[in-house]
């Protein structure tokens, strides 16, 4: 058994040898309720889709952190600033995106919607006052040889759009850390301080100041039938811990096409209150906007001159088939120009990727696909939580799609094989046995912070800081932490 592996093993024996689990259900839901709604999602049945408070679990989490190695977390936060500009160079260069969308544009609508709007916002008399990013970029550790120590990090995904579980990853950390204190103090010292939740309130904090009037609102956007309440919660009071005569609302796109109205100056009101801010968590699926009305709320938001976190351009940056035109040395060279050093962070970082015109006319892809459909995953090109295929469902949708001639909707990225370690989790519900604790191998995805705020195009904020490990079971192409599948986790550096 590798090093770090026999060591979560250790763990999870001293923890059980410590306490039996209903003691350690009773320490969990202890904590959990010690923070009140902030460390909770809501949760929805077929015959109840009321937004009742009573409908809340907390989240599915990790009794105590996961082994990472010291050298890629480092890495990961040294390159953020890169990730940053990546963001910021290409959400400020329209050509760019356009040599990236022209392939992609005419067989996805909510992309060519998106695309659309854009350039009826640039024909306005005004601009918004600044513009906002939080960013989170998505890592694996690629196991270099099943039986050896080393591994690589892999970038997934750069997200510009509803960043979640940033705060709640600030309330695991502080959890880990109390719960290592009585079993294993000597651990403490490595775990790094996690300052993802500062990062962002910060962020929207300064964006707030930035709009110059201090009797504007902010408006977090939520879905109708939201989950993540807990991680909002926990923003929303962060942010009158800063200024506690600030006004936040959580609205819908439904609120805001019912009771948000435009000035002529492009001055944005909710009801009778100037909107200063308007923070999406929200509006990055096509099924948000299931009707007319949802595009005209939307339409109206960028509009204005209220800042957006993200701003359209931002929120085009993230699509994902601009993580694989960085395959393309030209693409990154015209976006980086002479910071040669931030295409080389790129080059660190990335998995191979194809297009699936490649897969067609490969014959080496083509027998991959057909002999080991578990060694690629087939992703699709926009914005979006899921949509990952692997093995046999790889298979049926590369067929569904070549048919339906929508190619250019989807890519193909080399299968991430990471370690895999022991966790005893505590999950929101109990399982057959009526336990909420079980021990699970599972393996983790890291997500790292940053932040801009830019005018005019120029950057005047950014940051960089702070982390998230979403843990699932191994045997899981996907992990969410809604559907109870992923675990909100944290790192020990190893």
């Amino acid at each position: 058994m590798k090093r770090n592996e026999k060591t979560s093993k250790l763990i999870c024996e001293k923890i059980l040898h410590n306490f039996n689990r209903n003691e350690l259900n009773f320490q969990c839901q202890r904590w959990a309720l010690a923070h009140g709604k902030c460390f909770v999602q809501r949760y929805f049945t077929e015959d109840d889709n009321s937004q009742n408070d009573s409908n809340v679990l907390s989240y599915p989490f990790t009794i105590c952190p996961s082994p990472y190695p010291r050298s890629e977390y480092e890495k990961a936060h040294e390159i953020q600033h890169g990730i940053n500009m990546f963001v910021q160079n290409l959400a400020f260069n329209i050509d760019l995106m356009d040599s990236v969308f022209k392939n992609l544009i005419e067989c996805d609508p909510f992309i060519k919607r998106l695309r659309t709007i854009y350039d009826q916002i640039q024909q306005l008399p005004y601009k918004s006052v600044a513009e906002t990013c939080i960013i989170r970029s998505d890592y694996m550790l690629q196991q270099m040889n099943m039986f050896a120590e080393g591994t690589k990090l892999r970038l997934i995904e750069i997200n510009t759009i509803a960043v979640g579980l940033g705060a709640a990853a600030k309330l695991i950390h502080d959890w880990h850390k109390q719960f290592l204190k009585q079993i294993l103090p000597e651990l403490v010292s490595q775990l790094p301080e996690n300052e993802s939740y500062n990062l962002i309130i910060d962020t929207l904090f300064e964006s707030w100041k930035v709009y110059n009037n201090s009797k504007a609102i902010i408006l977090f956007v939520v879905p109708e039938h939201e989950f993540n309440i807990g991680d909002q919660m926990l923003i929303e009071k962060g942010l009158l811990s800063y200024e506690n005569s600030l006004l936040v609302k959580h609205v819908t796109f439904v609120d805001i096409y019912r009771n948000c109205s435009l000035d002529s100056k492009g001055i944005l009101y909710f009801g009778n209150f100037e909107v200063a801010f308007v923070y999406y968590r929200t509006g990055y699926d096509p099924k948000h906007f299931y009707n007319e009305d949802i595009w005209q709320a939307y339409i109206m938001l960028e509009s204005s001159r209220a800042i957006k976190c993200p701003s359209l351009r931002y929120h085009l940056a993230g699509m994902k088939c601009f993580q694989l035109a960085t395959n393309d040395e030209e693409f990154l060279e015209k976006l980086f120009h002479e910071h040669e050093e931030y295409t080389d962070d790129f080059r660190y970082v990335l998995e191979d990727m194809f297009t699936i015109d490649q897969a067609i006319n490969d014959p080496v892809l083509q027998r991959r696909i057909l002999d080991k459909p578990d060694s690629l995953y087939l992703k699709q090109s926009r914005e979006g939580g899921g949509n990952v295929y692997c093995g046999s469902l790889l298979k049926e949708h590369i067929n569904e799609i070549i048919m339906n001639k929508q190619s250019n909707r989807y890519f193909l990225m080399s299968r991430i094989y990471p370690p895999i370690y022991s966790s005893l989790i505590r999950s929101s519900r109990p399982n057959d046995n009526n336990e909420f604790i079980s021990e699970k191998q599972i393996s983790g995805e890291l997500g790292v912070f940053g932040s801009l705020i830019s005018r005019n195009g120029t950057v005047i904020f950014e940051r960089i800081g702070g982390s998230l490990l979403r843990s699932k079971p191994a045997i899981n192409v996907e992990g969410g932490i809604a559907s109870g599948q992923g675990y909100i986790d944290s790192v020990f550096l190893v």
